[in-house]
Formats: structure tokens, sequence, C-alpha cells
């Protein structure tokens, strides 16, 4: 299996809220290569359903052109809730700790900096007490559903589960990925289990899958972080750069140096396959008609945890919020829903990376055409 996963030099990367739909990773998969599901705040039924349906759209696809060749692999990413990171320090994740309280302090003083938003709005905000840290997004539920269902390939996000997960999925046949931002990061993962790790550059579009939310994300360069993980976790492990990729000389760069595949997200999300809203997609053509004048920002103002996107208003005037994720996704549910009714692109989170102008609006084959050209042709 990681023989069939690595002969796919670009990967098509998960991208929760939308995007990563049943229709692109069909579509990418057709096409001899890897795609992901993105299995965060994905209920569980409607995961099964979507892989179900992702595996059948491809061989769909292929008998269609009368293609014999194997699809690529589709893989789940999930999301690790708080109560299965080992990354966060047990004292922390206690319901009567003081950071807890600390924490909910902090979310009743950002929820009161929201109430102007929520009036202009229309929408009621949850009460403070209303929201859940300890929430688990259905864990339990999916890592059963990935050894029923035998999906080949989960990564996670958002921190480091423990050790017996890794062995479970591996006992299943399941191979497993974790998403890291330091070499610590890459290190704890391999210890723990992880097959392959996806590292991740600062240019990365949406969450920055930092292992403890408390910590600040790093900024050390894609390439140079490549390296630097590469040292520490010696010659075996397969890395797989993310963040800011957009075109096929990038993806050569990285893969000289170093990188068994390379991820791309932002360069899929103008494609028609994707899922991405209407709201989105209008900020995308903006970004695309302003060119070197888009600016993208990290922000914890609507998950609570950091991610990049195209900087708007929201952001701009919410710098403060904390490090409470899922508490702030919550909080700002209601009013992220009214400006996607809107289609208000200041007002709503619109997840992309550094390269996001760059970003074309034409079929996802074609995008991943043009991401592997120069290894193709080695014409650029």
């Amino acid at each position: 299996m990681m023989t069939r996963l690595l002969s796919s030099p670009v990967w098509a990367a998960p991208m929760a809220g939308g995007p990563s739909s049943v229709e692109l990773a069909a579509t990418i998969t057709a096409e001899g290569a890897t795609a992901f599901l993105a299995g965060g705040m994905r209920p569980v039924g409607q995961l099964i359903e979507d892989y179900r349906a992702a595996s059948a759209g491809a061989g769909s696809a292929l008998a269609a052109a009368g293609s014999t060749q194997e699809p690529g692999v589709i893989g789940v990413n999930l999301f690790v809730p708080e109560p299965a990171n080992t990354a966060i320090p047990t004292e922390r994740k206690a319901p009567d700790s003081e950071a807890r309280r600390a924490r909910a302090e902090a979310l009743s003083a950002y929820r009161e900096t929201l109430l102007e938003e929520a009036h202009a709005a229309e929408v009621e905000l949850p009460e403070v007490s209303d929201l859940n840290p300890d929430d688990t997004d259905d864990w339990d539920e999916k890592l059963d559903a990935a050894v029923a269902e035998s999906w080949p390939l989960i990564t996670f996000t958002f921190g480091l589960p423990a050790p017996q997960v890794f062995d479970r999925l591996r006992a299943a046949g399941t191979l497993t990925g974790v998403t890291v931002t330091t070499p610590a990061e890459a290190q704890a993962a391999v210890r723990h289990g992880a097959d392959l790790l996806t590292v991740q550059g600062p240019n990365a579009g949406g969450h920055r899958s930092l292992h403890d939310p408390q910590a600040d994300p790093g900024q050390t360069p894609l390439l140079d972080l490549l390296a630097e993980i590469r040292f520490v976790v010696g010659p075996d492990i397969p890395l797989i750069a993310a963040g800011g990729i957009m075109n096929s000389g990038q993806v050569a760069e990285a893969l000289k140096l170093g990188a068994a595949a390379v991820q791309c997200g932002t360069a899929f999300l103008r494609t028609p396959e994707a899922g991405t809203t209407p709201t989105h997609r209008l900020a995308l053509e903006q970004a695309a008609a302003r060119m070197n004048l888009t600016r993208t920002s990290l922000t914890r103002a609507y998950s609570g945890r950091w991610a990049r996107g195209i900087e708007n208003r929201f952001q701009r005037d919410h710098k403060d919020a904390p490090a409470a994720y899922p508490e702030i996704n919550q909080l700002t549910a209601p009013l992220r829903a009214a400006a996607q009714r809107r289609d208000d692109v200041e007002s709503t989170s619109l997840w992309a990376g550094v390269g996001v102008a760059k970003a074309e609006a034409k079929p996802a084959a074609e995008v991943l055409r043009d991401l592997t050209e120069t290894l193709i042709f080695g014409n650029k």
C-alpha cells in the first residue's frame, strides 16, 4: 500500500468544511493520485457514506473511460479531539482545573466582543456554559469505522493520539500519518507509530496542526522544515510536504529536497468538483482579480485554533481570540452561517494559503496535471 501511495507525487489535501467533496476525491483518485476526505466535524455515518460514494465514483469514472488502471488511494483525515490528544498535559484537560476555569473566563470575554456582530446578523450566540471543550467529534466511532470499512489511510490533525490508536489501525492493515509543524512533533509522532508525516509549513491554508493548541505557530519555511524533520526522524519515514505549493516547479523542488510527495489544498479550491461554498468562491475570485493585493493571515477568531485565511474585517476586528477549540468554533457557527447566507466575505472564514491568488477555476484533473507537468515533461 505504501508503494501505491507514493506512486502519486501530488495529493489532494483534506479541507474540512466542504471543499474536500466526494466528487473531488473521486476525480483525483480516478487520475491515479491520492485524495482525502476531511473527517473533521463530519458525522461518522455521513463520512462512511462519503467514502463509499467516492470509491464508487472513481471506479465509475475509470470504467466510463475504458481504463483498466488502478485508482489512487482515498485517505481520511481526522481531527484529534482534546480528550484524545496526548500532547496536552492531563492537568490542563481536567474539568475542574485552573486552566479550564481561565479558559471559560476568556471565552466569556470573547463572547462579549461578538454580541454586536450577533445583533447585526440577527442571530443568537450559544452561552459559554453550552460550549463543550471535550466534544469528541465521533472520535471512537470514526476509528471503529476505519477498521470496519478497511480504510487504507488515516491521517491525524490537531494533535497526537495515543500509541494504542496507531497499533489498532496497523493491525487492521491501515497506514497512518500525522500532520506535524515542528521537529519535536515529528519525533513524537514517529514514536507513537506513525507510518508517514505530513510536514505543514507556515504558508498552508486552513488550520495549523499544532499538537499543543496553546503553542505559537512556527515560521520555519517549508523546505527548511522538511530538512530539519528529515534529520530527526531519519531516512525511512516518508515526508509529505504541504503548505503554499501552487505550481509544478514548487512540487519538483520539494521532491528534490526529500519529500516523498506533496499535498495541495488551495490549488483545488476553485475547481468545480470541490465543495467550496459560493461565498468562499466569491472571495477566491476576488483574490484572483486582485492578485498581489490579496493578503492572507493567521487568526483564531473563528475556531479558537490558528488558521490561515484571506484576511477580512472579522479577522482584523477580533485579533485577540483565545486558544479555545472547539468552543470558539461552536460559538461563531451562527455568525458564519449568517455570513454565508448573505454572501458576506468580510464576516466568514475564508481558509486559503498564501498562493490563493494563483488558484484557478478549472477542472481538478487539469489542476493535477499542471502540478505534475515538470515531473512529466521537464519543461518548466
